[in-house]
């Protein structure tokens, strides 16, 4: 099951208590329909949950009976009659005999709890949206430039801020951002799948984090190893030509302690002596003895 057909499921258990919102919901479905004009109305799905729930809306907030049939893949409703297409066109404010309904009448959206229920109904019909495991994407395709427009702004209104492209001649809005997918989904009733995509973007931020801290501790081990190596091969190149004598006696310590722990860093070997010296004390003095072996080396 695709995370769009998961949020779609979730939105479609959002109750039906107010009629201005059902209607709200249904006009979106509508808008965004296969088809919506005096001469038919067709609304296709492959999401058994969203027929379903389409069937109630119309039912609910028109009157109207669309029994859902199996069209190949996708359940359609389609209603041609003009009883019917009438009592939905007056609902909506729109002329029975006008054609061109592919606008929005914001008259219908009366009230503030409208507008999440109408793109909740938008959503339904026309949206999309990744799942946790891919960057944030959700977008709603529409073929008519007039109607994204207007989608567009009312969004804007609800402080949500899509962008809007075209594509192969459809018109899309879309986020790609994760706040503005994740403010989307709770605002039109899919609080569930907001938490979802949350949660995988805490964890995914946390395992970055985890693996940066993982791979710098790696370099920095790497690097103290390599320079421990260069040390030991310093001091062994003085030794085999000229004997522990060739090291000044404030040296000879260190010398014996590099090469009993070639493993340690030089916080842990600096713990060894006695008493202890500071970290860069001994820093200071192992520069010192690769000096010494550089210039037995010439």
């Amino acid at each position: 099951m695709s995370f769009s057909t998961t949020v779609k499921t979730e939105l479609c258990r959002v109750p039906m208590l107010r009629p201005c919102c059902t209607r709200a919901e249904a006009y979106g479905a509508l808008l965004y329909a296969s088809v919506f004009s005096h001469r038919e109305i067709r609304l296709s799905t492959e999401n058994a949950a969203v027929a379903r729930r389409v069937q109630a809306l119309l039912s609910r907030a028109f009157g109207v009976d669309a029994q859902p049939q199996q069209v190949g893949r996708k359940k359609q409703l389609a209603l041609t009659e003009e009883s019917q297409i009438g009592l939905i066109f007056d609902a909506l404010g729109y002329d029975r005999k006008n054609h061109v309904t592919y606008h929005l009448n914001r008259n219908v959206l009366e009230n503030d709890c409208c507008i999440p229920a109408f793109l909740r109904g938008v959503f339904l019909m026309a949206g999309t949206v990744a799942g946790p495991e891919k960057k944030s994407h959700l977008e709603i395709t529409s073929a008519h430039p007039s109607l994204c427009g207007e989608t567009m702004s009312l969004m804007l209104d609800e402080r949500l801020s899509p962008k809007q492209t075209v594509r192969r001649g459809a018109h899309v809005l879309y986020f790609k951002d994760a706040p503005s997918v994740e403010d989307f989904l709770t605002l039109t009733g899919a609080p569930r799948a907001a938490m979802e995509l949350m949660e995988a973007k805490v964890e995914k931020n946390l395992r970055n984090t985890i693996n940066r801290q993982v791979n710098c501790e790696t370099a920095n081990l790497v690097k103290a190893t390599d320079a421990a190596a260069r040390q030991i091969a310093a001091i062994q190149s003085v030794l085999d030509k000229h004997g522990e004598g060739a090291f000044p006696e404030n040296l000879r310590e260190t010398v014996r302690l590099r090469l009993s722990y070639p493993t340690d860093s030089l916080a842990e070997l600096a713990t060894r002596f006695v008493p202890p010296i500071s970290k860069p004390g001994l820093s200071h003095r192992l520069k010192k003895i690769t000096e010494l072996a550089s210039r037995e080396d010439t």
